[in-house]
């Protein structure tokens, strides 16, 4: 009898360590602005963290924990079959999807790809207001981009990433990615740097002091792009994807959403944005 109660006793234990197993949720967080400001007197106010702390107020029954990567290791930590990772907004692909489960909801909503490059490239290159096909643009003027490690931009600027010759495409790795490449942009290391508008305008108001750098807009499908929440594809991860999922179609009404996902977009952007939440 003691050992059939040792037994029902520990069966019970190892139920109740899975169960607060199953309602810890660890996010990946990157050093990677203005989705993570990990310092300054704005730390804290990136937009991928304020939507956390808006999903968390959805979750009550999940404990938030976070753990800090470069950015060019989130995509490799999210692959592994024996860890417990989950990332804010992801772009999500056939390759992906197949070592990461996503959520069937979106949970970042902004604008599409752009490029940042300095208005005396833009100038010599006779690039107005218009939207600019990326893969002429590079095949024909040779120019070098620059692109953070392990990051996809779709498949449309994927395929074109792809088919560059080698010297034109430089990846950097790291921490601070887009910063760096901002400065290599800044001092013509690079001659294009590939991003979203709210990262360029980020880094243009924190480094451009001369006010040497504009922005482009790429001829894409889509002029919206969406990321989706990721966690590593197993049994733990899939249960944290429901339940992020269920939470995400609550907050996707909440005003809160709204402004964490313009917070970083220049001013003459953000009704481009509201205009797609109205419809």
């Amino acid at each position: 009898m003691r050992i059939v109660i040792k037994a029902l006793c520990l069966i019970v234990f190892m139920l109740q360590a899975g169960f607060v197993q199953a309602q810890k949720i660890t996010w990946i967080v990157i050093d990677f602005a203005p989705y993570y400001i990990l310092s300054d007197d704005l730390a804290g106010q990136g937009r991928d963290e304020l939507l956390i702390k808006l999903l968390e107020q959805y979750m009550p029954e999940h404990q938030f924990d976070y753990k800090l990567f470069p950015a060019s290791r989130a995509i490799h930590e999210l692959a592994k079959q024996n860890s417990n990772y989950c990332m804010i907004s992801l772009y999500k692909t056939p390759k992906r999807s197949r070592y990461i489960a996503f959520t069937e909801n979106h949970s970042t909503t902004g604008l599409s790809t752009s490029a940042a490059l300095t208005k005396e490239t833009a100038k010599s290159l006779a690039l107005g207001n218009d939207a600019i096909d990326f893969d002429v643009l590079m095949k024909q003027h040779k120019l070098t981009v620059g692109v953070a490690a392990n990051r996809s931009f779709g498949t449309e600027i994927d395929a074109t990433l792809a088919s560059l010759d080698q010297q034109q495409l430089l990846i950097r790795p790291g921490r601070d990615t887009l910063e760096s490449l901002t400065v290599m942009l800044l001092r013509k290391r690079v001659d294009i740097i590939l991003g979203y508008p709210s990262e360029h305008h980020y880094h243009k108001v924190k480094l451009d002091k001369q006010n040497r750098l504009t922005q482009v807009r790429l001829q894409l499908t889509s002029q919206l792009t969406k990321g989706y929440s990721g966690c590593n594809n197993n049994e733990l991860g899939r249960q944290h994807i429901a339940a992020i999922d269920k939470a995400l179609q609550q907050v996707h009404q909440d005003e809160q959403y709204r402004l964490a996902m313009s917070r970083w977009l220049p001013q003459q952007l953000r009704p481009k944005l509201a205009g797609i939440f109205s419809h």
